[in-house]
């Protein structure tokens, strides 16, 4: 695939979105991507205190704290689109968009992106993820520099609630790559 048929492509994924949120989604994305690169390289346990942190290891604390206004200020631009009900139906008991998504996938096609749908739920439980994984972060970070006895649970909470967020990466990334695929075939 050429660069600017690429382009193309990349472009059909953003056109619903408006421009403030697509830079926006890329910031985000960009940032969330180097802080699970990062991490490889960090070597933090319970027991780690702050003189012992590592550059990468700060450079991950001062990002994070980046994705901690960041996330927020994205969830809420999201929210000025489209409504809590949109991204989190079964809050609400409204299954019936979601239901006819995956009817659509089992057919092994793409559903269209629609509000309480699974695109849009994908949406929330990867924002959800996002600001868990950030706000976990930010409390290990208040705890260590605290001194709180919990650091060390926080630190691990923080950990395992990441491993949502990299779930989330791998298959919204996933999803993208089959839209891109499914784009190309029909242009």
């Amino acid at each position: 695939m050429s660069d600017k048929h690429l382009s193309r492509g990349i472009s059909f994924l953003f056109s619903r979105l408006p421009p403030a949120e697509t830079w926006l989604h890329a910031i985000v994305m960009s940032a969330v991507l180097l802080q699970l690169l990062s991490s490889f390289f960090m070597h933090v346990h319970v027991d780690t205190p702050l003189t012992k942190l590592t550059p990468v290891d700060w450079y991950h604390v001062f990002a994070g704290l980046g994705l901690l206004v960041l996330a927020p200020v994205f969830m809420a631009l999201l929210l000025k689109r489209r409504h809590l009900r949109d991204l989190y139906p079964w809050l609400f008991g409204q299954f019936q968009q979601l239901k006819t998504d995956l009817r659509i996938l089992k057919g092994l096609s793409l559903p269209d992106a629609q509000p309480g749908g699974l695109a849009a739920c994908l949406e929330g439980l990867g924002l959800l993820a996002l600001l868990l994984a950030v706000f976990s972060g930010a409390f290990w970070l208040a705890g260590i520099t605290l001194g709180w006895q919990t650091a060390p649970d926080l630190l691990g909470l923080h950990k395992a609630l990441v491993g949502l967020i990299e779930a989330y990466v791998w298959g919204h990334g996933g999803f993208a790559l089959l839209h891109l695929l499914v784009w190309r075939r029909h242009h």
